[in-house]
């Protein structure tokens, strides 16, 4: 019985809160008090949109600099890959060059030096016959 008793007064506290509260509002100052509030509400709202808007903006800044940036590094990147390539093809042309004529050269010896054995067992041949 308590329990209901004190559930009961606390109730009729809480109405009586309420209706003070809706008198007050209802008053002039009561009035003022409200539309001072939704004014200064309006006023964060717009604020909170303007520097959403404004962080939005930077972000957006932020990224498309980041996008230029990593294109520039990607540009640069290849032109790099492109140059030391072009320097591989070079080497790789000369260590070609360098081949081919080794191995000319060395079957020119081998000519030559064939020529001369042919030769000196040609000799050999013709003195031995007569």
């Amino acid at each position: 019985m308590a329990q209901k008793r004190k559930s009961g007064i606390l109730f009729l506290l809480g109405a009586a809160v309420g209706a003070a509260a809706g008198y007050y509002l209802n008053s002039e100052s009561g009035k003022k008090l409200r539309a001072e509030t939704s004014e200064k509400a309006t006023r964060l709202a717009e604020q909170a949109e303007a520097k959403t808007k404004e962080s939005l903006n930077q972000f957006k800044s932020g990224f498309d600099s980041a996008i230029e940036k990593s294109k520039d590094v990607i540009a640069e990147a290849s032109e790099n890959v492109k140059h030391k390539l072009s320097r591989m093809e070079n080497k790789t042309e000369n260590v070609m060059n360098k081949a081919e004529n080794a191995y000319r050269k060395g079957a020119e010896d081998a000519r030559m030096h064939i020529n001369q054995k042919a030769s000196e067992i040609e000799d050999l041949l013709e003195s031995n016959k007569g």
